[in-house]
């Protein structure tokens, strides 16, 4: 395995993906966090479920809460049976987690009496991949969540099966949601909290009128990647948004920066940072002005293409910005509700970028494709060519390094 080199020797060897739940309003509700162990293999593998490999994967989930404390949500979390009757307690505070009860446990008396245990503690249950059989309803008692994989089911077919559901006290969480057909399909029938690629992959719609707020984002951003882009001209169309400005301010004047002096304008910024540093926050603070969409997507895109660059950066490729950028604009579509292709064809970017975003193609293709496929905890997939050790350390540093930054967006 390829040595990391890595002045934070407090990475974690545990590997995390984090994917978020959404409620109804599109407001973020929680994560499920994802964990695999590899101190010993190339290849990532579960967590062993006893007490002691649970015990470092909890404390390692503890020290990331507290890196990311000012975006705190309840964490959703899959407990295996082993760890649910084992005699000492989980580690952790009742009001950070739900605890996910897995589809394929024996749903007998001490398993029931183990999840009272934890309900009469205070922790919230929810039940994975809820599969409908007469054995799990003695479990329905304690749920407060009952998630259903509506990939399983034909959603015309769910509607009886969930109505019977809806007598108990709990909230319905529809897994897998892929694409804006079954994320509409699924607020009809009732369901209260919605985890998939649809808010990654919205509704694709093919020459949609772009909104005056949209257009004037998309002219910043031409003349931001443009080849023969002017930074005293961009800097000048910068500072008469007062609000894009002014953002842009306290972003590089923040502790994250360090910086032994304020900086008071977008020009004396370009001096400091440099063009590229510059024109990666326009380009974020721009997405954020779009129509308000969820802040965890802007969330999930910084911490992709950051750890995009890193992994780069790990590899030695040249121009590790260009990854960054790759990994910030493959989610744009989301931001804007338009279809991607289109987007991607109306931004000057370098053919390279456009098609590792749009293909996967190339090294930035394989970099990007390598880091969202960790962030969707798709480990079996995982490129052989980059080592599962580079993605971990590098997605945790890109964490930290976005909270760090989006302190004081």
């Amino acid at each position: 395995m390829t040595q990391v080199n890595s002045d934070d020797e407090s990475a974690p060897d545990i590997l995390l993906a984090r994917q978020p739940i959404f409620d109804r309003n599109l407001k973020l509700f929680g994560y499920e966090l994802l964990y695999r162990q590899n101190h010993q293999s190339e290849h990532a593998q579960f967590l062993c479920g006893d007490h002691a490999t649970s015990s470092v994967l909890l404390n390692n989930y503890a020290s990331l809460s507290q890196a990311t404390e000012h975006h705190r949500v309840p964490a959703f979390i899959n407990i295996t049976e082993s760890l649910l009757k084992a005699d000492e307690l989980l580690p952790v505070n009742p009001n950070q987690v739900i605890l996910e009860v897995l589809e394929d446990v024996t749903p007998d008396d001490a398993l029931l009496a183990s999840v009272k245990k934890y309900k009469e503690l205070g922790f919230k249950i929810a039940l994975d991949d809820y599969p409908f059989t007469d054995s799990f309803e003695r479990l329905l008692e304690y749920a407060d969540f009952i998630k259903v994989d509506v990939l399983n089911y034909k959603l015309s077919e769910l509607t009886a099966k969930l109505d019977h559901l809806k007598n108990f006290n709990t909230q319905l969480l529809a897994e897998k949601v892929e694409d804006y057909d079954d994320y509409v399909e699924c607020l009809k029938r009732g369901f209260h909290l919605f985890q998939g690629y649809f808010f990654e992959r919205p509704q694709i719609v093919r020459g949609k009128t772009i909104s005056s707020n949209k257009q004037l984002i998309l002219d910043l951003l031409k003349s931001v990647y443009s080849a023969d882009a002017d930074p005293e001209k961009i800097a000048i169309k910068v500072s008469q948004d007062a609000q894009l400005s002014y953002k842009l301010l306290r972003i590089i004047n923040s502790a994250a920066y360090g910086l032994n002096r304020k900086i008071h304008s977008v020009k004396e910024a370009i001096v400091f940072l440099g063009f590229d540093q510059l024109k990666r926050w326009i380009t974020l603070l721009s997405f954020s002005s779009s129509d308000a969409p969820p802040s965890e997507l802007l969330r999930t895109l910084l911490i992709r293409g950051r750890s995009c660059e890193l992994i780069a950066k790990q590899l030695n490729k040249e121009d590790p910005e260009s990854y960054f950028t790759a990994g910030l604009f493959s989610g744009i579509d989301s931001l804007f509700n338009i279809d991607l292709n289109y987007l991607i064809s109306e931004l000057p970017l370098d053919n390279d970028i456009k098609l590792g975003i749009l293909q996967y193609h190339g090294v930035v293709g394989e970099i990007l494709k390598a880091t969202v496929q960790f962030e969707h905890a798709d480990w079996d997939n995982l490129s052989s060519a980059i080592d599962p050790q580079i993605i971990n350390q590098c997605y945790f540093s890109a964490i930290r390094w976005c909270d760090e930054m989006t302190a004081n967006f």
